[in-house]
């Protein structure tokens, strides 16, 4: 095979070749790499921003990212404030893969309990007990007759037990969407939203949870694995979307949770063109 190479001066791009032989990478993820070692270090690093440079929209690029995050192209650092609140999220691109250090800084070292043990005989003790139950033996009593608590009286019930075991599921869900969606970097990001933001979190903690055969949504009544699985898949960039569909609205929202659900359920498959929209807008003064 030939293969036609033009004169570096200019118009060109160094990199190191660990990611081009890296096996672990899918072609995307080494393509998505290449191209980002080739803007500028300035250059703001964000899913959109990439999107409105590549043909792939936000979603397979999100993916891409997870993909060299995984294999440690891609680190990303937690910002937080004086006050230890999340601030914002920086993101490193390293040409060979890196392995994030553990924080080391200051660690929490706890002096241990000094205080004397307890020195009590426990074969003493042992003795008294059956000693008083002799005595009783004597007096005519029977240490089968003490009334030993069987349990049953304080055993749960079968309605409480399912009734811990719906809110300890709930609590999984809303912990494993929490991540998802990266909440904490959310909050950073819309900091006047935040009922808004857990009024999503809930509305995708009871879907997730319904015990509902199907699910409705947008008039459409769906099987409630397909809602759950897809509502599972949701991340950062997609409630973006929702919070940019509810800032574009202007008619009236007759139900606002039915609304917020059916913009959730469509997010993967419409913010793709929904994106793409907006930069074909901007770049061609809405001619198209």
């Amino acid at each position: 095979m030939a293969v036609c190479r033009v004169e570096k001066t200019k118009n060109y791009t160094v990199m190191a070749n660990y990611h081009l032989r890296d096996k672990r990478l899918s072609l995307k993820a080494v393509g998505l790499l290449s191209k980002m070692l080739s803007l500028p270090e300035e250059w703001d690093y964000a899913t959109r921003g990439l999107a409105a440079i590549c043909k792939d929209g936000v979603d397979a690029i999100g993916a891409a990212l997870k993909e060299l995050e995984s294999c440690g192209y891609l680190v990303r650092h937690r910002l937080r404030d004086d006050r230890g609140r999340m601030r914002d999220t920086e993101y490193v691109i390293y040409e060979s893969p890196h392995t994030a250090l553990p924080d080391t800084e200051n660690p929490y070292l706890d002096n241990p309990d000094t205080d004397k043990p307890d020195t009590e005989n426990p074969a003493q003790l042992s003795k008294d007990i059956s000693d008083s139950l002799k005595e009783n033996n004597k007096n005519g009593s029977s240490i089968h007759s003490i009334p030993f608590p069987s349990g049953e009286e304080n055993a749960p019930k079968p309605e409480t037990k399912r009734k811990d075991a719906k809110i300890e599921e709930m609590a999984r869900y809303r912990a494993l969407i929490k991540e998802n969606i990266e909440y904490d970097a959310l909050c950073c990001d819309f900091p006047y939203s935040h009922d808004r933001l857990d009024e999503i979190v809930e509305l995708l903690v009871e879907t997730v949870c319904s015990g509902k055969q199907y699910i409705r949504v947008s008039g459409e009544d769906y099987p409630a694995e397909v809602v759950k699985s897809r509502l599972l898949k949701l991340d950062s960039e997609h409630i973006r979307f929702v919070f940019d569909c509810l800032k574009e609205n202007t008619t009236r929202i007759r139900n606002i949770r039915q609304y917020l659900l059916a913009t959730l359920y469509n997010a993967p498959a419409t913010i793709g063109s929904y994106y793409s929209a907006l930069v074909n807008h901007d770049m061609y003064g809405g001619s198209i």
